[in-house]
């Protein structure tokens, strides 16, 4: 694991403050991204937030992480083949679905949507990366699944379920694979997981933005794609990093099931949308299934006495 050397701040040593942090920088993204993407193409989008972002990390890691190459441990090809699924799916794949699909449908509605990257980040690691489990967890997953298809559910599009809702559902699976991805990243430091892949998206975006002739937004709209790239996807990233690596992609899923509700609370307030009775209905299946979340986790942390350690073998085959 990561060298408690890595941190210039002791307070970010513990993982569960940094998903915390995470989790608030994730969460408040989801009403700027809609502000955004409203403003400008999904591809330009991506292009300036990797600008920001790269920003914000190469800070982090001129801060924190200035003798990391002195302690690095082995490369192994597994390693490498982690790192490279994180770049793509996380730096590219799952960022453009996820902006085309803001397009196209509310910001509340999309904020209660990503909670399934939880559903998939938790499967994935329970029965890929055989992470330990609780037969509880099963219940929650069903009604945050539940949820997600009751409010993108309109009887149209592809089995009844609206092409933005299924867009923002499908980047929740993808989101949820690049989470179990940097979890068991062990040979490279969060700065630099997270400076490949905002170099790998970001280029892919820009070229994209040339060929197609894509045209720049107003200065105002720039800036906070920096600044929304600095803060939710540069230094959020590599907060999340630190926590996944420190707790596993299930453990410390359950805390991030939070950055939903922020991003809905705080779109509520952002946007005038209108909001029909599915959204309404779903809400409680969405609580219901984070608070079990929430609270199975508790147990096993105070059960287990590993509040904010791993919990898991990260070079578990």
């Amino acid at each position: 694991m990561i060298s408690m050397n890595l941190f210039s701040f002791p307070i970010l040593r513990k993982p569960i403050v940094a998903l915390i942090g995470a989790t608030v920088l994730f969460g408040t993204a989801t009403p700027l991204l809609k502000i955004l993407v409203d403003g400008m193409s999904p591809l330009i989008l991506i292009a300036l937030l990797s600008v920001g972002s790269g920003v914000g990390i190469l800070c982090w890691r001129m801060v924190s992480e200035p003798h990391y190459t002195r302690e690095r441990l082995p490369v192994s090809r597994r390693q490498m083949s982690l790192l490279a699924g994180t770049i793509v799916i996380g730096g590219f794949v799952a960022p453009v679905i996820q902006c085309f699909a803001l397009i196209v449908t509310p910001a509340a509605t999309a904020a209660l949507l990503l909670n399934f990257e939880i559903v998939s980040t938790v499967l994935l690691a329970f029965w890929v990366f055989h992470e330990p489990a609780d037969k509880k967890m099963g219940l929650a997953l069903v009604l945050i699944f539940a949820g997600s298809i009751l409010l993108g559910w309109n009887g149209e599009g592809i089995i009844g379920i609206s092409l933005g809702a299924l867009g923002i559902i499908l980047s929740g699976f993808f989101w949820g694979v690049d989470n179990n991805c940097m979890a068991h990243i062990t040979a490279y430091p969060p700065g630099h997981i997270a400076l490949c892949k905002v170099i790998f998206g970001g280029s892919i975006a820009t070229v994209l933005v040339l060929v197609l002739g894509e045209h720049l937004p107003g200065v105002n709209l720039i800036l906070l794609a920096l600044l929304t790239g600095f803060f939710s996807f540069g230094l959020g990233l590599i907060l999340f990093i630190v926590a996944l690596q420190g707790m596993g992609a299930a453990r410390a899923g359950a805390i991030y099931a939070a950055a939903p509700f922020i991003g809905c609370i705080a779109s509520l307030f952002v946007f005038s949308d209108p909001l029909g009775s599915q959204f309404w209905f779903a809400v409680p299946l969405f609580v219901a299934g984070a608070l079990i979340v929430i609270r199975e986790q508790w147990i096993l942390d105070n059960g287990s006495g590993m509040v904010g350690a791993p919990a898991f073998n990260p070079d578990r085959k």
